[in-house]
């Protein structure tokens, strides 16, 4: 809306304010009233222009071309101070009279739908405008831009794509906001396809402008594309437009989703070492994930190490815990289980008490298996396999 109150006020600050007619097509006596009007204006004092205007409305002969100009001048009066639905009104009031010429007349069409839209009266833009574009058929593209804007506002979405696309293919240099406009239009209407096409036209115009990779990708993602959703954030953090924490671990993730853990782990292993990503429980647990689905246990042990070490309640010891136990690495296990239950806030104690009793039967200490089993039986989850384990250490000629 600035963008067109902006252009409203360039549009009558570069016109005169009433056409240098001759004298033979205003009456002499109306023609240098205006003239004064017009220094007054060029002053600004546009107060006193607008009381000067009133008063000679008073005077001309209704219905006559000049009344139609003043009525065009009050007009303009308006919308230079700011008073748009006075400018409006004054400029349908002109136009009612039907006595301007042609090209008058269209010029004065034309702003009258400029003034709708900016005091935000977008059905009546739209009928003002729409026979205009009708009569200019080599008319500015910005104009097929403001009925493309009415349409939007009016949320017809539908009717609002062709007009935009038109002022796009009427440009030689189509500037970004319709490109925008486009693109939330294809959103609205669930054309993720022409989106992406968009977006490809807006990174190559704005390639540093990250906002356009992250929707592609996002489109992509949509599209249920995701290698190429994939392909624009590693070319994006390439380039070094995707810096932030959000984005890296976005990327990470999509590594992940497309089963590339690795490169989902050395990425997050650099970003962490880098600083670029913060130094959270969250992000080395993340790391260990990438690293246990990459199958690089070690590598997945240390990250989760240290996540657990950073975290206030006992579950990634737990999770660590369970690593050693698939590993056969019971000291280190049982280590790790008993951190787990120190720290507290487990879901699923039970569990943890189990994977402790058979990390000590393993190690032929079976006091404490028995009295991590016996713990783990007070789980219902848990009962059933804790209570085979206590008869199975009870049974003779077992572990000693």
């Amino acid at each position: 809306m600035i963008r067109l109150l902006s252009l409203l006020l360039s549009l009558f600050l570069l016109s005169p304010v009433f056409a240098k007619d001759k004298p033979t097509t205003l009456p002499e006596r109306l023609y240098k009233k205006l003239e004064k009007t017009e220094k007054l204006i060029s002053k600004k004092s546009y107060r006193q222009a607008e009381e000067e205007l009133k008063n000679i409305l008073t005077s001309v002969k209704p219905n006559s071309y000049g009344q139609a100009v003043v009525f065009r001048s009050l007009s303009s009066v308006y919308a230079l101070n700011g008073q748009y639905k006075k400018a409006a009104k004054a400029l349908s009031e002109c136009l009612a009279l039907k006595v301007l010429p042609e090209n008058q007349e269209q010029q004065a069409v034309l702003n009258l739908g400029q003034l709708y839209m900016a005091v935000e009266q977008y059905k009546k833009a739209i009928e003002v405008l729409k026979p205009w574009l009708t009569k200019n058929s080599s008319s500015d593209a910005s104009i097929n831009a403001l009925v493309a804007n009415a349409y939007t506002q009016l949320k017809q979405y539908r009717k609002a794509l062709p007009y935009i696309k038109k002022a796009i293919s009427q440009s030689k240099k189509p500037n970004e906001p319709w490109y925008q406009l486009n693109l939330a239009l294809y959103y609205q209407l669930e054309n993720y396809s022409s989106a992406a096409e968009i977006l490809k036209t807006l990174i190559r115009l704005h390639p540093n402008k990250k906002q356009y990779w992250g929707e592609l990708s996002s489109t992509y993602q949509q599209l249920k594309q995701y290698q190429k959703a994939l392909s624009i954030q590693q070319l994006a953090y390439k380039k070094n437009i995707l810096t932030d924490e959000k984005e890296i671990l976005s990327l990470a993730n999509l590594f992940l989703y497309t089963g590339a853990p690795y490169k989902s782990a050395t990425l997050l292993d650099y970003a962490l070492k880098q600083k670029k990503i913060k130094n959270t429980s969250k992000n080395w647990e993340t790391l260990a994930n990438s690293w246990q689905m990459a199958k690089e246990f070690d590598h997945a042990i240390n990250a989760l190490e240290t996540a657990s070490k950073l975290n206030s309640i006992g579950s990634l010891y737990q999770q660590l815990g369970s690593i050693h136990v698939s590993q056969e690495k019971w000291d280190k296990a049982i280590a790790s289980l008993n951190k787990a239950i120190s720290k507290g806030g487990l879901k699923n104690k039970g569990n943890t008490y189990l994977l402790l009793g058979m990390s000590y039967f393993e190690l032929n200490n079976l006091k404490e298996a028995k009295q991590s089993f016996l713990h783990a039986a007070q789980y219902s989850k848990t009962k059933k396999e804790a209570m085979q384990w206590l008869h199975y250490i009870q049974t003779p000629n077992q572990k000693t």
